[in-house]
């Protein structure tokens, strides 16, 4: 599921929450300055808390710090490590099924 949210999230089985989380942490990374309260207010009538929804600020704004850090400083990813992330980025559902687990909808 994971390469999957990663290529293409509207096309993975998400649930109304999940879905409301990544839609927010792209516009936050693509388009920050556009950020309004509605986008808050829509992860609330998901049901998270503000404690949540600060969590899920503070973990993409750490991401991309750490992101543009290792970019400024040149760092490089070592080519058998690289490997095995494109390898793992490209695995297909049929050979790693864990990796397209689909959680079940709350009931």
């Amino acid at each position: 599921m994971a390469s999957i949210v990663m290529q293409d999230y509207g096309n993975a089985a998400l649930d109304d929450e999940t879905l409301a989380i990544v839609e927010y942490v792209e516009k936050l990374t693509k388009e920050p300055s556009e950020m309004t309260e509605n986008d808050i207010q829509t992860l609330r009538k998901t049901g998270l808390s503000d404690d949540h929804i600060l969590s899920v600020v503070m973990i993409t704004a750490m991401f991309a710090f750490m992101n543009r850090l290792a970019d400024g400083l040149g760092v490089e990813i070592e080519d058998e490590k690289g490997a095995f992330v494109n390898s793992w980025l490209r695995t297909s559902e049929s050979t790693s099924s864990w990796l397209h687990y689909q959680p079940k909808e709350k009931v």
